[in-house]
């Protein structure tokens, strides 16, 4: 597997998870599927399910490829967010087994939620939570907490986004349907107005100083005040990577190879 999650709690602040790359290669590779599309097969990986991968055209390659190149005078920011977004999606499947998470967006500097999350019962009968993504790859860590997450989660908990949120949710369950064809989707997305029923996963790029637990509990610091309630809502993800800008590169540079030698074998 290209990620190993070590759990870790800060107190009654926030619950989650360490990230470390255990296969820099293997996660390159699922990266440049998820880039062509190809959610399904991936998820089907991580699951441990021996499927045989989808073919890929030279036109979905060149889509694939496109978006994981910085256009020239460009920044990498939209480019780098993406990726950190898909390496979190890995990741939420890693975390669970079976995990109803949405297939990350196509679409560089997409607007929507990062990422969202199902939380079912036992019985897949019932939505017990939506978990909303704030993925961030970022060398700024507390500000950007404290000036970009913070006011976002706020904006939800006072019942900003609901329409979105609303549609989103409906929209992976009748994605999801043939999956658990006992789940009623009106009754599921009644369950999101509720306020305890709306959690939140802040997810990071860190630097190794806040793998000491002292350091990266100050990062999410304030968590338990603009998510209040119990401790479940309040999920904290990093992943320690140096030299942030200069990895998102070379680590692109290696999914677009991996999508290359998919186009060039058909």
């Amino acid at each position: 597997m290209p990620l190993t999650l070590t759990p870790v709690t800060h107190g009654k602040l926030c619950h989650g998870s360490r990230w470390v790359i255990a296969d820099e290669n293997d996660l390159a590779r699922m990266v440049g599927r998820l880039a062509l599309g190809q959610s399904r097969h991936v998820a089907a990986i991580l699951a441990h399910i021996d499927k045989k991968a989808p073919g890929t055209r030279a036109d979905t390659a060149e889509g694939a490829i496109k978006l994981l190149t910085v256009p020239s005078g460009a920044d990498p920011y939209h480019r780098d967010g993406w990726v950190f977004q898909a390496i979190s999606w890995i990741a939420a499947h890693r975390n669970e087994a079976g995990a109803v998470v949405r297939a990350p967006h196509n679409i560089v500097a997409h607007k929507g939620f990062d990422g969202m999350q199902l939380k079912l019962d036992a019985e897949n009968e019932r939505v017990t939570a939506v978990v909303i993504f704030e993925d961030k790859a970022t060398t700024l860590q507390r500000k950007t907490v404290r000036e970009d997450v913070w006011p976002g989660i706020r904006a939800l908990e006072n019942g900003e986004r609901m329409p979105e949120l609303i549609q989103e949710t409906g929209g992976i369950l009748e994605a999801y349907q043939n999956r658990f064809p006992e789940l009623d989707i009106d009754s599921a997305v009644e369950t999101i107005i509720w306020e305890q029923a709306r959690h939140y996963r802040v997810a990071i790029t860190a630097d190794a100083e806040h793998d000491k637990d002292p350091r990266r509990e100050a990062l999410f610091k304030g968590f338990d005040k603009v998510a209040p309630g119990d401790l479940s809502r309040r999920q904290a993800e990093t992943i320690s990577i140096p030299d942030l800008r200069e990895w998102m590169s070379q680590f692109a540079a290696k999914a677009i190879k991996h999508v290359e030698a998919w186009r060039d074998n058909v």
